[in-house]
């Protein structure tokens, strides 16, 4: 999740260093580690940080991984906001998935009647190919019902 951009828009000098942080990364960042990644450049206080964080996700910079309860930068640059995320529950990895506007139609009704859907968050967890079981020569734990 280090893509550049094409065309940043001004960044304030904080979401900048909190943004490269997220670039640099190589898993999702919480928004503590990522204060403790941007210290060396000032930023010391935790609303500081959530502050950013809040202005990069609505200028679709920024994805809030809601599981994870962290933070990615997004792999297109800047996107509207439709997306899904495959991560991997081994080494973190995520894989940003771009959702086009009837892919969020067909999820948004799946709500039930008594909920108004707003957005929808989706997040796939799995294994990558890297850390997939039959890669290493392991056989899978197979999945026990209780």
């Amino acid at each position: 999740m280090n893509a550049g951009h094409h065309h940043d828009p001004k960044l304030s000098r904080n979401q900048g260093q909190i943004l490269s942080a997220l670039r640099k990364a190589k898993e999702p960042l919480s928004a503590y580690a990522i204060l403790d990644r941007v210290r060396v450049a000032g930023i010391s206080h935790p609303p500081t940080v959530y502050r950013a964080l809040n202005e990069l996700i609505q200028l679709g910079m920024v994805h809030r991984l809601q599981s994870r309860s962290a933070f990615v930068a997004c792999d297109h640059g800047a996107c509207n906001g439709k997306a899904a995320f495959a991560i991997c529950r081994e080494c973190e990895k995520v894989v940003e998935i771009s959702l086009s506007d009837k892919d969020e139609r067909v999820l948004l009704a799946l709500s039930p009647k008594d909920i108004a859907p707003e957005h929808v968050t989706l997040e796939i967890a799995g294994l990558c190919e890297a850390c997939h079981p039959a890669k290493r020569g392991l056989r899978p734990i197979p999945n026990r019902r209780r």
